[in-house]
């Protein structure tokens, strides 16, 4: 695994970095739009970076993919930023003017989506897999300070960068942009304008048909949802080629390869574990697993007294058991009567308990060393190992629960029995991974939730800005359960990452559509100068973004790999679910959220 991250560390960022520079160039075509975004980004990873070696905070299968992550979010601040101080520019707006308007049109959605998109990621920290907690911290603070530095320095770098001025016009009747030099209208602003003009047109005239259809699309991934599996498969989670999933395969095939460890203590004083009553109950239990179908063998200190009995006794059949709790032995003694000698066969009665115990003194002087294997020096604690052949969680889990039922209904009270191995840790990631996921994506819901009725100051609102994200994350969770992609370590990060980035379109499209309808403009109107102005951001940032995402998959780490593309697909679900649903939703219930000219408030 140490040497699966150092490869990939050393491929993630050199290629997610040469993605997002090609995708910024192809959307604004000059140095200065690709320039100011990836400086912020870089800046970024390299004081979050700082902060995780200040803290010793090692790189882990999860956290080596932080990098990417926080240039795929960083950058879409930038892109934002830069968009609307281009359209600025490109209306005529001197230098600075197209500064202070970009701020004060962006200020406030830039710090909302920072901060709803660092609590979509912080949320990760109910998780106790200590891998998913510390990505979610340090992805939580890289936003935090990419945010920081976009409303500071992208500013800065925009009044300071060399730029040819150029001379603009705006042709009033179309209020499309004419200019010669820097900032001009390119191939990629006339097709994602098209576009988005095309698809808003469409969405206004269908607008109940849309929402009627995305119900339908709901009701699928739910179903789908209720497919989903959880797996913690650690073979699973590498090619099928690497040399220990090889191995692996091969020792399955022959005597198992994973482990459960069931420590078996006894509440009781004088070395328990010496009275053939308490080993003869582990030999049921040993009988009782051995009858289980994924069971390759089992040994504890049962095994070991039986062979040194066999062995004792000259290899005799009958003697490869456990002593009983009174012995009968009988050998062969010499007795003297009547002035000559007599061999007679002698009977004695012997406890098993002491005879164990001779067995042992017995094995331990002749130098066997497995005895600490099996039972610690008081006797007391008990390892049955029990080695199994499997490559599911779930029948993992389902193993455990009849060990577990028949040490309740087989074992007196004063036994406690613990599963210890490879075994139960991957069977107590898989629930964790249900837990955390559940935890985490009820309280990041709720905590956008609330931001966003505080954002725009209404609920009803701050609820519509919710309905875009809802459909994703169900969506997502539907598409893995239909496709069989398993929720394991990996996929459990895609819905608070697709909440944290996702919400981001939301916040963006409605803050301009609501700030149009304040200054007066009809909702047809706003939408329209949304989709010209917003629209275009939220296309290139979720093309963008998700791209970069998609470098994950050049990862050896399979559950990145997934990863990578499912964030892809989810992102720019997210990104058309915010340009259909919400244009939809506002024209089909304008009454509900007080779209209309006569709004007098300002977001």
């Amino acid at each position: 695994l140490r040497t699966v991250i150092d490869r990939d560390t050393k491929k993630f960022f050199p290629f997610v970095a040469l993605l997002a520079v090609f995708f910024l160039w192809l959307t604004f075509r000059k140095f200065i739009g690709v320039a100011v975004p990836m400086l912020v980004v870089g800046f970024s990873i390299l004081f979050t970076l700082a902060i995780m070696v200040v803290f010793e905070v090692p790189l882990n299968s999860i956290t080596s993919a932080l990098p990417v992550f926080l240039i795929s979010i960083g950058v879409a601040d930038g892109i934002h930023m830069f968009s609307e101080y281009r359209d600025n520019r490109l209306e005529g707006h001197p230098r600075e003017k197209a500064v202070s308007l970009m701020l004060e049109k962006l200020a406030l959605p830039v710090t909302m989506t920072s901060i709803t998109t660092a609590v979509g990621f912080f949320s990760l920290t109910v998780s106790d897999i200590i891998p998913i907690l510390t990505f979610g911290i340090f992805v939580a603070i890289g936003t935090l300070l990419a945010m920081v530095l976009s409303l500071v320095f992208i500013p800065a770098l925009l009044m300071v960068l060399p730029e040819k001025e150029t001379e603009s016009a705006v042709d009033s009747a179309t209020t499309t942009a004419t200019s010669s030099g820097v900032h001009k209208e390119n191939f990629m602003d006339r097709l994602f304008q098209k576009f988005l003009e095309g698809l808003t047109s469409w969405v206004l005239r269908n607008a109940k048909i849309i929402l009627l259809g995305a119900l339908i699309i709901s009701g699928f991934s739910f179903y789908g949802l209720l497919q989903l599996k959880v797996e913690s498969n650690l073979e699973s989670y590498f090619k099928a080629d690497a040399p220990f999933v090889v191995a692996n395969k091969a020792m399955e095939k022959m005597s198992g390869s994973r482990t459960i460890n069931i420590v078996i203590k006894i509440n009781e004083e004088g070395e328990p574990w010496k009275n053939p009553e308490n080993l003869k109950l582990v030999e049921d239990f040993q009988i009782f697993l051995s009858a289980e179908q994924r069971v390759k063998r089992t040994f504890s200190l049962v095994d070991l007294i039986k062979r040194i009995s066999y062995a004792f006794n000259e290899n005799r059949t009958d003697f490869n058991r456990l002593p009983q709790a009174i012995e009968i032995l009988e050998s062969e003694e010499t007795f003297e009567e009547n002035g000559q000698t007599v061999k007679r066969n002698v009977k004695r009665e012997v406890s098993g308990r002491d005879l164990v115990a001779q067995y042992l003194v017995l094995y331990e002087n002749s130098g066997g060393d497995v005895l600490s294997d099996v039972i610690d020096s008081e006797y007391r604690n008990l390892n049955l190992a029990v080695t199994i052949s499997s490559d599911s969680t779930v029948e993992e889990e389902k193993l455990l629960l009849r060990i577990d039922e028949y040490a309740a209904q087989h074992f007196p009270p004063q036994f406690s029995i613990i599963s210890a191995g490879m075994v139960p840790i991957n069977v107590a990631t898989s629930k964790e991974v249900v837990s955390s996921q559940i935890l985490s994506l009820s309280g990041s819901l709720l905590a956008v939730l609330l931001m966003l009725v505080l954002i725009f100051r209404s609920f009803y609102r701050g609820l519509m800005g919710m309905i875009p994200l809802a459909f994703t994350v169900l969506f997502n969770f539907g598409v893995m359960g239909i496709f069989g992609v398993n929720l394991d370590i990996g996929t459990a990060l895609v819905s608070s990452i697709v909440i944290g980035i996702g919400v981001d379109y939301s916040i963006h499209y409605l803050s301009r559509m609501f700030s149009e309808i304040a200054q007066g403009a009809t909702l047809q109107d706003a939408i329209a100068r949304t989709v010209r102005r917003s629209g275009k951001a939220i296309t290139s940032n979720a093309v963008t973004v998700g791209f970069g995402f998609l470098a994950l998959g050049v990862s050896e780490f399979l559950p990145l790999v997934t990863l990578s593309w499912m964030i892809w697909l989810t992102l720019n679900i997210s990104a058309l679910a915010t340009m259909i649903l919400l244009p939809a939703l506002a024209v089909t219930i304008p009454n509900v959220l007080k779209l209309g000219p006569s709004e007098n408030k300002k977001y």
